[in-house]
């Protein structure tokens, strides 16, 4: 399984700057859980759209942060709740919820 991290990352007097990953070491629980790590991010000033732009460098670098995210949810009905840990306490938020709904 794999997925990709769009985040921000607050860098106090600097600003926010937006990130975008793939999550690493993604495991499912029968519970209805998930966890997956988030490792080193390259920080960029605008919102990458895709791991292509990242690579092909279409969007200004702006610094590394290489804190690792530690993620774990569980999905209770058609909600996701996340809880992030960071050593460093670089979570975007401690708890953050995804609802589903249309586009």
């Amino acid at each position: 399984m794999r997925g990709l991290y769009f985040g921000l990352e607050r860098a106090e007097e600097h600003g926010l700057f937006h990130t975008l990953v793939e999550v690493m070491d993604v495991r499912l629980t029968p519970d209805s859980g998930i966890s997956f790590l988030v490792g080193a991010r390259d920080l960029y000033g605008e919102r990458p759209r895709t791991l292509e732009d990242v690579r092909l460098k279409k969007v200004t670098w702006s610094g590394v942060t290489r804190d690792t995210l530690v993620m774990r949810g569980r999905l209770e009905r058609s909600t996701l709740v996340v809880t992030c840990t960071s050593t460093a306490h670089l979570c975007p938020d401690k708890v953050m919820v995804f609802h589903k709904g249309s586009w």
